[in-house]
């Protein structure tokens, strides 16, 4: 899965490119907190590219949320209780969109 060679059925893409792709899509599938990262992710990169953010507020941006989200995961997984994880999703939703 990642080793150097090209992978089978990629354009000149390698093993560890290609495993290292799936492993990230398999999160964002099963983990709501990772869709929600790729998603205010998306949001404020657009708006670095526009120039409406500065790079040290985007890079900030990025650390803090990314804390956030690992954050929210392990809380996450720490309780059975559905509405105790819908209330952790809703925050952390809520902490991603604020800068």
């Amino acid at each position: 899965m990642y080793c150097e060679r090209t992978a089978p059925g990629e354009d000149g893409r390698t093993c560890r490119e290609a495993g290292a792709r799936t492993v990230f899509e398999k999160k964002i599938q099963e983990e709501e907190a990772w869709k929600l990262y790729k998603r205010a992710y998306k949001k404020y990169y657009a708006r670095f590219m526009k120039g409406n953010l500065s790079r040290d507020d985007f890079k900030a941006w990025t650390e803090q949320a990314a804390a956030d989200r690992d954050a929210a995961i392990e809380r996450v997984s720490s309780t059975s209780d559905a509405e105790e994880r819908a209330k952790i999703t809703e925050q952390l939703r809520k902490q991603l969109n604020d800068l």
